[in-house]
Parts: C-alpha cells; structure tokens; sequence
C-alpha cells in the first residue's frame, strides 16, 4: 500500500479550477486499481484535485483500510485480482452508506456497471480513460452531489433541530394559554346565580381562541341594587385578554376606594364614572385597544334598570309579555376618545322580564348585512323568550367546533307574581 500527497496546482482548464473548488475540504480517497497505467493516470488526475490518495491494487486490502471517516470517496475497478469489483462496492456500502463509489470498467462490462448503479455507485469511467478531464468532470459530478447532499442533510437536521423547538414552543405556548384560560374563567362568577328579589343572572362565554377578549360580571349592592356589565375589548388572544383582567382590577379597585350603587341618587354617577374610568385606563395605558361595554344596575324594589352603553353592538334587548325590542342608547367606544358622550338611561321594569345582552361576535353567527343580522337576532330572543339556554340552541352557541370572533351572551331575568 502506498500514499501519496500532493497539493493541488492552478490549472488553465476551468473545469479543473472548478472541480478543485468543489472538492474542497476533502483530502482523502481511496483508490483501488490493479492496472499500474489506469492507475498512475487517475491518481495523477485526483491529485490535482487536492486528494490525498491512499493507494491499493486488491479487494482484501481495500476493505481491511478502508476508513468510514478518513476517505471521502472511493474508487475502484470492477476487475480485480482477489474478488469482483462488486463486491468491494458491496461492502463499502455496508460500511458507510453515504460514501460515494466511482467504478472503473472495460467496455466489455457494461452489464457490471448497470449492476454496480443499482447497489449504489455513484458513477462510471470507462477504460482506458480518454484524459484526465473525463476523471475530473466525473469526480466533479460525484464532489457536487455529494456537497449537495450534505447540505440537504445538514439544512434537513437543522429543520428537524428547529421543529422540535418550535414543537416545544408551542406546547409551553399551549400550557401557558391553558393556564390563562383556567385563570379567566376563575375571574368570572358563577352561573347561574340568584340574587333577593327572583333576580337570576347567567351566561355563556365562548372564546374563539383560548383566551378571550369578552368579559362579563355581575354582583348584589347592599339589598336592593344588582350590578352587572358585559365588556368586548378589540381584537383576540392573550393581549385582549389582559385588557379584560385590567379591567375587572380597575372595577374592582374602584368598589374598594368607595361604595358604587348604595345609594339610588348616585347609581347614574357611579355608571358613568365606571365608563370613564375604564376608557383613561386604556387611553393611557397605550395598548392599541378599545373596548364597547354595557353596565348596568337592576334596583329590585324600585323595578327600574338604570344602563349606560359605550359603542355597544348589538344593542342589549329586552324582553317582555310584549314581546322582545331592544333598548335605546348611545356613547363612544371605550379607549378612542377622551370624551365619549355616554349618557345613563332609565327603563321600568314589569313584574315578569328578561334582559338579554351579546357581544358582537353573536352577530357573526347570522347571515346578511347588519341590519338583517340584528333583525335576526333579536327574532330568535322573541322565540326564546330571552331564555339562555334556548337562545344557545338556536344560535348554536354549545355545539359549533369553532368561532371567528368570540362569543359572549349575558342574560337577566325576573319572574314576580302580577301585582
């Protein structure tokens, strides 16, 4: 066994200077011919292609040499005096799949050549070997698919690296959503939920991701007053989502610096003092997020309903022995504007009602324009006669796999014996 280096030399042949660059970082082969002229001639050629030639002229020796992770490639006759040529490429392959075999072959075995391709040479030369550009444009071809190779693999690896983060992104994404999720709905009160006087408030939220941009809540004041608000900050997710938490906090921080709806001649005050309130919080807080809302206070013993609205769409119905309209009212969207023009309106309640109240995400349930969605709407409350439960059947609130916007309906309602 010889070895022989060599440094590769410029050359004026451009495909020369080409296969050199291709061959780049490579210094090892193998090659494995017996016929002493084919020999020198093709390890004249690799040379200059900046191999380092490890040189055989039998299989035996080959094989007990040849090293998985020192050769780059591996040339070899398929004529040679111990065994077949085949074999040899057999067994390379066995060792490592992924070197590349060039075969040398007489045209009288072409037939070998076929069978050497289908166990996975890389390529043929044909003895004698007209020049030295027939081995350099052959082992250029075999350099290249074999760069080419490498990368693909190496990009393939990093896309499987980065999937799996990515993979593991998202489930730390989906847990910390889920956690969020569970952390809102323990932020919302129970439903339903029966307060003095036959008041019973309930709802139903459905989320179009897993957190959700709609919020509800409601409460009993002292004996007589029950409080309640349903707000629809913009956009969706987790950002939406906070905007909500924000505004419970800032809710229930205002109930803590003074007592809200305790007294009848301060309820409009407190509602409009609410709207204001959560409209500076979004304002300053710079999050690129408005809200609608409607709050609201049921005074039992008085049967009256004090509301405000800010930019509420649809407009909250009510429902009666008369049938189903919805409630009057008009002010701005919380977050846009420093004044919103909020104005508290006054509606006497009969013995017997219902009080029903959606985001604007029901609306997307319907077909047609506005108009005719609303239209829509407020027949199925008429039919439902402002029931949960019903109206959800009808919309197919609790059995729909998904939502384009998230869907939220609050619902009041009092039964009293006739006076």
């Amino acid at each position: 066994m010889n070895t022989i280096s060599d440094t590769a030399k410029a050359s004026s042949s451009d495909d020369t200077a080409g296969a050199s660059k291709s061959a780049g970082g490579r210094h090892s082969l193998l090659l494995i011919e017996s016929d002493q002229p084919c020999r020198e001639q093709v390890q004249k050629a690799l040379t200059k292609l900046g191999y380092t030639v490890t040189l055989v002229d039998n299989g035996v020796e080959a094989i007990g040499c040849f090293d998985p992770a020192g050769h780059d490639l591996v040339v070899t006759d398929l004529h040679l005096p111990d065994m077949g040529g085949l074999e040899v490429l057999r067994k390379v392959k066995a060792m490592c799949e992924e070197t590349p075999v060039v075969v040398l072959a007489s045209n009288s075995e072409v037939s070998d050549v076929v069978q050497a391709l289908r166990l996975g040479a890389s390529d043929y030369l044909l003895k004698p070997v007209a020049d030295e550009d027939v081995i350099t444009h052959a082992i250029t071809r075999v350099t290249e698919a074999q760069d080419l190779a490498r990368e693909n693999r190496a990009y393939r690896e990093q896309l499987e690296a980065r999937n799996q983060e990515l993979h593991e992104h998202i489930e730390l994404l989906q847990r910390d959503h889920e956690a969020g999720r569970q952390l809102q709905q323990h932020l919302l009160p129970r439903s339903p939920y029966h307060y003095p006087a036959g008041i019973e408030a309930a709802y139903r939220l459905q989320p179009s991701l897993y957190l959700s941009g709609d919020f509800i809540d409601y409460g009993l004041f002292g004996e007589r007053f029950v409080g309640f608000y349903l707000v629809d900050v913009s956009g969706h997710g987790v950002s939406s989502a906070l905007v909500t938490a924000l505004i419970k906090h800032s809710i229930m921080h205002l109930l803590r610096e003074r007592p809200l709806f305790s007294q009848l001649n301060t309820i409009d005050k407190d509602l409009t003092d609410i709207l204001e309130m959560i409209n500076a919080e979004l304002i300053g807080t710079s999050l690129d997020k408005h809200a609608s809302m409607f709050v609201g206070v049921v005074d039992s013993r008085a049967r009256q309903l004090h509301y405000a609205v800010a930019g509420q769409v649809p407009m909250p119905a009510l429902v009666t022995s008369e049938g189903a309209h919805w409630l009057t009212g008009k002010g701005r969207p919380l977050g846009l504007f420093h004044r919103g023009g909020w104005e508290v309106r006054h509606c006497t309640l009969p013995s017997s009602w219902r009080l029903v109240t959606c985001s604007d995400g029901v609306l997307e349930l319907l077909d047609g324009d506005l108009l005719q969605k609303e239209a829509q709407l407020l027949q199925m409350i008429d039919r439902s006669r402002g029931d949960l439960d019903s109206l959800c059947a009808a919309l197919k609130v609790d059995t729909a796999e998904s939502f384009p916007d998230d869907i939220t309906i609050l619902t009041l309602r009092q039964d009293l014996a006739a006076d």
